[in-house]
């Protein structure tokens, strides 16, 4: 490939026109996988060059050919390793997926409310093939493939808990119908305050149950005081918490402030972990990114009993700018509706909990990483596209924000830096149109 065409040359509305990828589908990739792997101008916006194109439209041929995109991307990386370009190998045609076809009957019958016909494919997918593939092909995909409709407007939040109501219910029986532990020591799993995504946790509860570990499931939301009469009670030899989102990584981070202060070694995971760095200031070792890793991980962690790794100190910049933006927060949300109290409504009917904008903000403080809040709003912009709305009044309210903060945390330059993440993303909501990425929930 020749230098000319690794030059970063096309904005994204070019590379959509030359590939028909959806832009909230190449964030994904980009987010998850690193692949491709734009430039940034120093305005926060993707440059792509040829190679990239090229990148991309492989990537798009593999799924045609049946390939799930981390099927994709693990066979792009294999290639490399063996010194290969994989834009210049004739890639094998994979054999057929034999979970596939359970996967996709499985997604519809949720889609329908079938819960008869959805527990009917579980159980056949169970009797064909091992408990952990099942977990991991049919229900952690299946999960994630309703929640991505759900952001693309194909379904409705009520798909998505109906389907993880039915996921629990199985969860917990085969958990029940683990053999009795083998091993003496203990682990801990849960989820932090405000993390309510439960599936996740559970399901390696299970994996972990089924090689003979005794696991202690606290839950969704686990309050950071509960937190620590549990440990106590418990005395678990590891501690395991999962967050899927940005605000909830912020509580993550502070729980396992608690956990270290008892001397405990803590893992975590989950999806908003696959960002470059997120993980610096929690005190704890990364699960890593698929479910294997996760398992290898956590049992090293226990039998070789790992000293506890400290967190990178949060920069004093940061951790002044956090206390100034939780003793303003109240009149900060005052601001923002007197100024645009209609698109503020808007965001609000969305229901997005913890990924409401003032929530954003603080964990963006409280991780040092003010330049995820661009990431989280391109988020809310692709949902408010998706279901039918512009994101112009999103540009709108990262403008109010901006100038509040500016005006209110004047002093704080890391309040300043984050005003300033906020006036890039609205210039390229407007110079984008509908700005999206993938849902972090």
């Amino acid at each position: 490939m020749e230098d000319a065409d690794r030059i970063p040359t096309y904005n994204l509305r070019a590379v959509v026109r030359k590939t028909g990828i959806r832009p909230d589908t190449l964030r994904a990739w980009e987010r998850r996988y690193g692949l491709p792997h734009p430039h940034r101008t120093r305005g926060g916006h993707r440059l792509y060059s040829r190679r990239d194109i090229d990148i991309i439209r492989w990537l798009m041929a593999r799924e045609a050919e049946g390939m799930r995109i981390g099927q994709a991307v693990a066979l792009w990386r294999a290639l490399e390793a063996e010194g290969r370009d994989p834009l210049m190998a004739r890639p094998t045609r994979p054999a057929p997926d034999p979970l596939a076809a359970l996967r996709s009957s499985w997604i519809e019958a949720c889609l329908r409310f079938d819960e008869e016909e959805a527990d009917r494919i579980l159980s056949e997918a169970f009797a064909l093939h091992p408990v952990e593939q099942v977990c991991c092909e049919v229900i952690q995909a299946g999960l994630e493939a309703i929640n991505d409709r759900w952001y693309r407007g194909e379904a409705t939040a009520q798909h998505g808990h109906f389907a993880s109501a039915l996921v629990m219910r199985r969860l917990n029986a085969l958990i029940a119908a683990a053999p009795p532990p083998i091993r003496p020591q203990r682990i801990l799993i849960g989820c932090p305050p405000e993390e309510s995504h439960a599936p996740p946790a559970l399901l390696l509860t299970l994996l972990l149950r089924r090689r003979g570990w005794e696991v202690v499931y606290l839950g969704p939301d686990i309050p950071l005081w509960r937190l620590e009469e549990a440990l106590a009670a418990i005395r678990p030899h590891l501690v395991v918490l999962l967050a899927q989102m940005l605000p909830t990584a912020a509580t993550l981070a502070d729980a396992a402030e608690v956990v270290a202060r008892q001397r405990i070694p803590l893992a975590y995971g989950g999806r908003i972990f696959q960002r470059p760095r997120l993980g610096d200031a929690i005190s704890g070792v990364f699960l890593g990114t698929t479910w294997e890793e996760a398992i290898i991980r956590a049992e090293a962690l226990v039998a070789l009993k790992c000293p506890i790794p400290p967190p990178a100190p949060l920069p004093e910049a940061f951790r002044r700018a956090l206390q100034a933006y939780r003793a303003i927060r109240p009149q900060l949300e005052l601001e923002i509706w007197q100024a645009c109290g209609t698109v503020q409504a808007l965001v609000e009917s969305l229901n997005l909990g913890p990924m409401a904008p003032p929530r954003i903000l603080e964990a963006a403080l409280r991780l040092g990483r003010p330049e995820m809040v661009a990431e989280e709003w391109q988020w809310a912009a692709g949902l408010l596209c998706h279901h039918g709305w512009s994101a112009a009044p999103l540009a709108e309210l990262a403008r109010a924000y901006a100038r509040a903060l500016r005006r209110l945390l004047s002093g704080e330059p890391a309040v300043l830096q984050l005003a300033d993440t906020l006036e890039a993303c609205a210039a390229s909501l407007e110079g984008s149109g509908c700005g999206s990425d993938t849902p972090s929930l």
